[in-house]
């Protein structure tokens, strides 16, 4: 089946690609496609002098392992493996990566970021979602990464909680209202009653 992403024609469906087992884990990684300069010999060698054309790369860091870094020029399958960092790479949108950054989270110090951030690890959630393959170079890890987990699942029941507040104080306020309106319509009738 062919599917187009952002003008570019690929020739793998990209669900059948994302469901393969060898790319489970791709939502853990960070994903960066940009635009590099790339010298081109042939045209450099007919003008003499250096020819340049961009070419459209990618970056893949694996949180939690510094050693493992992909950066080479793009091709159909990373289009079609990562569509939504692509989007927004053709939209020039910032491709950030979404969760809490670790600078936010006050049961760390600044020196654990520090040392997380230099094993591409710069959200909570990429703490929380480590393999233990590559969580066994980090000091603490197991006790870090249960800290994470348990952030991240308070932070889900707050936001229930939240959203639950949010409701009662919208209902009550309605109530006030009824209420209100309701005595200045019994203070409205009986001033009616007295004129009569």
């Amino acid at each position: 089946m062919q599917h187009e992403i952002s003008g570019l024609d690929t020739y793998d469906d990209a669900a059948r690609t994302a469901d393969q087992p060898r790319y489970a884990m791709d939502s853990k990684l960070y994903v960066k496609f940009y635009t590099r300069p790339v010298m081109h010999g042939f045209k450099s060698s007919e003008a003499g002098r250096p020819i340049y054309e961009d070419k459209e790369y990618i970056e893949i860091l694996v949180p939690g392992d510094s050693k493992t870094k992909v950066d080479c020029p793009v091709n159909d399958e990373f289009r079609t493996r990562f569509p939504k960092q692509y989007e927004k790479f053709k939209r020039n949108e910032v491709q950030a990566v979404t969760g809490t950054p670790l600078e936010m989270w006050p049961q760390i110090t600044r020196s654990m970021v520090a040392e997380l951030k230099a094993m591409n690890v710069t959200t909570v959630e990429q703490l929380a979602d480590m393999a233990d393959t590559t969580a066994q170079n980090i000091m603490g890890n197991h006790d870090l990464r249960r800290r994470a987990k348990l952030f991240i699942d308070a932070a889900k029941g707050e936001a229930v909680n939240n959203k639950l507040t949010e409701e009662l104080t919208k209902r009550d306020d309605e109530i006030n209202l009824l209420k209100t309106q309701m005595a200045q319509l019994i203070t409205s009738m009986q001033a009616k009653g007295k004129k009569e």
